[in-house]
């Protein structure tokens, strides 16, 4: 908090010899806070489980919610690799604007290709800034054929 005063306000204080003061508390909008932020690289690690089946090949994409604000809707691609396969690690890095704690982090694909659907494990966010480490478990399918059906996930950090 800042108060501006513009007054000399005196030490010693004499009987009837007093200044009022007002303070006022000012909020910054978040379009001035996003202005002071910077872009950071996250580093995000897409763990996906070793069932048989877990793997898949449709278009996957990440929403990562901080304190913030969000990422916006990212497609998690690298050219001439396989992703998401059973029992496999995958590494992205994505440019984003300072996005604070951590809070949440929506994964989904969109149910393309001949095997869609995918178990995953875990996600793992490293702000490269600070080397604050967030791992999100989730362990659940994304598959219209199993699980309770869903193509994506909302997951949040381990305490």
């Amino acid at each position: 908090y800042f108060f501006r005063c513009n007054a000399k306000i005196p030490l010693r204080s004499k009987r009837d010899d007093y200044k009022v003061v007002e303070c006022t508390k000012v909020i910054e909008s978040f379009a001035s806070r996003a202005r002071s932020l910077v872009p950071v690289k996250y580093e995000v690690i897409v763990v996906t489980g070793f069932e048989k089946g877990a793997g898949t090949d449709a278009n996957v994409f990440i929403t990562i919610f901080g304190a913030n604000g969000d990422s916006g809707k990212r497609a998690l691609k690298q050219k001439h690799r396989n992703l998401f396969e059973r029992g496999r690690d995958d590494r992205f890095f994505l440019e984003i604007l300072e996005l604070g704690e951590l809070r949440k982090v929506r994964i989904e694909h969109d149910n393309t290709g001949i095997s869609p659907g995918w178990l995953v494990e875990r996600v793992e966010i490293t702000n490269s800034a600070t080397g604050v480490t967030t791992n999100f478990p989730c362990g659940k399918w994304l598959d219209e054929n199993r699980g309770d059906g869903q193509l994506w996930r909302a997951v949040f950090p381990r305490n």
